[in-house]
């Protein structure tokens, strides 16, 4: 019954298969066909004409899921309705949908080879090209999706296909190894397991679990299909046996099958994107803003307060226990895609030339702010330096030298409702108050502020520490306090200790960056004092007058990431002083 609960807040969370009220759209109908991709591998597809079609050449609004294109009742073969709000404002707006089950998916065929590979890439490619020689096309093309179907339309602009004309990815992946695949080197359970047991009831279409059953493309039902899926491989286990960045994780190593490997392609073909993105939504911020520095097109992106896909407010000054409306609103979310769809296929003028570059929530002062550059104007980096009794101070000590002692406690967590499981379609929880959380940490708390701090942009944490055990983690949490002493939870980094090393960062050479490469890792030295440097997510939020900041310092994450060491208990000691300076360098903007 748990998993059943479970799939159902998948499937409405990433399929969209509840209808709501406000979601009508009528259709004069669909079709179905089986087209031909890479070495002639027949994949699924589905045309949604809008109402008004009469014959008329429009454009095309490409979909590549890995949940299901649309459903049908297992029983009966009765097609469900499985539109989404956001497909019913495209189809009411003269766009014809084309939704395809990617390869080894669905009614698809073929073998899956891993996640968002070189050969789904060229797939894409195939599909366009079919797309734009049917008469129903006015020869131009968009992709859209929220979470995997949001990388694959950015994956889209890698086929370099003169017809894609704009895309928007939707809380999508960047680098699948950091997020969400093994971030900070380990295995995020929480969300992987889950995922991983979903996506292996849809490809083997295990319809007395899912109460559902992948629409057919013809009168038969596609068992042959369908059996080609059986060998996929398990996410779970592929994410465990591939330790490292360069490992292989299905046919291909997790470079390869990760937007940011396709830097050169997706810069040259100069499609324009919007990009929607939420702060506390796993690393999707931090990818839409490595993107927006270093990759040449045309960009306007969106960061949020939000859970993954837009769903319900995150901010913990706004949230505790139950979910809170999103903000931008849905509708809002829906006309921004519409209108920035109008202007590049349609050529209406929707001034998104004037949008701002960039349009980021500000959490403590819950308002939205704009910048055309980012870093935004006025960042300075600012050390904060850990001192004696556990105060946090941006004056460098002349105290010679001390550290603190941390047995790491194994209950400690950031909950259920956390920016991991969130990529399950949960809401955002309990992250208004982390004081007892706190309480099981070693923290590092300035003295109450005497003006405002605005930190916007990514952090990141140097501390030199030793370890009793060479398998170690560290987790480290930015929190704001407020004058009654209640600390709030802003964002979080971490690091399984054997990648350490540091290297020089091809994005952004203020911050530190590790290869995770299997070359690169090494076993943390016994009680060695070690340099731990690592980033943090990147955030945006209003430290108060009369707040103050703090770090919270962990060994685990209980109830997200795999326990390290699997035995034993470590204890760290954490340096500070003169001669060991450990600091959190924070970028505030004046």
């Amino acid at each position: 019954m748990k998993y059943f609960f479970l799939v159902l807040i998948f499937l409405a969370h990433q399929l969209g298969y509840a209808q709501t009220s406000e979601s009508k759209v009528e259709v004069v109908n669909t079709e179905s066909y089986y087209v031909p991709a890479l070495n002639g591998t027949k994949l699924a597809v589905d045309i949604h004409f809008p109402k008004e079609d009469q014959g008329r050449k429009l454009p095309a609004l490409l979909e590549f899921t890995r949940y299901w294109r649309s459903v049908e009742d297992p029983e009966t073969g009765r097609p469900i309705p499985s539109l989404r709000e956001r497909d019913s404002l495209f189809l009411n707006n003269d766009y014809i949908l084309v939704k395809v089950d990617v390869r080894g998916t669905g009614a698809s065929y073929g073998h899956r080879p891993g996640e968002y590979t070189p050969i789904e890439v060229q797939d894409a490619k195939y599909i366009v090209e079919w797309v734009v020689n049917q008469p129903w096309s006015d020869g131009s093309v968009g992709a859209y999706g929220t979470s995997y179907s949001g990388t694959t339309a950015e994956l889209l602009c890698a086929t370099k296909h003169d017809a894609v004309k704009a895309v928007i990815p939707g809380w999508s992946d960047f680098d699948i190894y950091e997020s969400p695949g093994r971030p900070y080197g380990m295995v995020a359970t929480s969300f992987v397991k889950e995922w991983s047991k979903v996506v292996k009831w849809l490809d083997n279409n295990n319809s007395d679990i899912l109460k559902m059953s992948v629409r057919r493309v013809t009168d038969e039902f596609p068992n042959e299909a369908i059996a080609e899926h059986k060998d996929n491989p398990d996410v779970l286990e592929k994410a465990r046996k591939a330790k490292y960045k360069d490992s292989q994780f299905g046919d291909f190593t997790h470079k390869e099958c990760s937007p940011v490997h396709w830097e050169k392609e997706i810069s040259e073909s100069q499609v324009p994107m919007l990009v929607l993105a939420s702060w506390m939504d796993a690393g999707t911020a931090e990818g839409a803003l490595l993107r927006l520095t270093n990759f040449s097109n045309p960009q306007k992106v969106v960061l949020m307060p939000t859970s993954h896909g837009g769903k319900s407010h995150a901010s913990p000054f706004i949230v505790s226990k139950n979910a809170v409306a999103a903000v931008p609103s849905k509708d809002e979310q829906l006309q921004l895609q519409l209108d920035f769809f109008d202007h590049y296929l349609k050529g209406k003028n929707k001034e998104v030339h004037d949008w701002p570059t960039i349009k980021y929530y500000n959490f403590g002062e819950e308002v939205f702010k704009t910048s055309d550059i980012w870093p935004p104007e006025g960042q300075t980096r600012v050390k904060y330096f850990l001192r004696s009794d556990q105060n946090l101070d941006s004056n460098a000590l002349e105290e010679s030298h001390g550290f603190d002692e941390y047995r790491v406690d194994f209950s400690a967590s950031t909950g259920k409702n956390n920016r991991w499981t969130t990529q399950m379609g949960k809401d955002i929880l309990n992250l208004d108050d982390r004081n007892s959380a706190d309480s099981v940490l070693l923290t590092y708390t300035t003295e109450p502020l005497k003006e405002d701090v605005q930190i916007t942009g990514t952090p990141f944490i140097s501390l030199q520490m030793s370890s009793t055990h060479q398998e170690a983690a560290i987790f480290v949490y930015l929190e704001d306090v407020d004058p009654e002493g209640r600390s709030r939870y802003i964002t979080e980094g971490g690091l399984l200790l054997e990648h350490r090393k540091l290297s020089e960062n091809p994005m952004s050479e203020l911050i530190p960056y590790h290869t995770f490469n299997e070359a690169d890792a090494a076993p943390m030295p016994v009680n060695e004092v070690q340099e731990i440097t690592f980033k943090l997510w990147p955030t945006s939020v209003l430290v108060k007058k009369g707040h103050s900041i703090r770090i919270a310092i962990a060994g685990t994450d209980k109830d997200t990431f795999d326990r390290v060491p699997v035995e034993g208990i470590p204890v760290y000691k954490i340096f500070w002083g003169k001669n060991f300076t450990s600091f959190i360098d924070l970028p505030i903007v004046k």
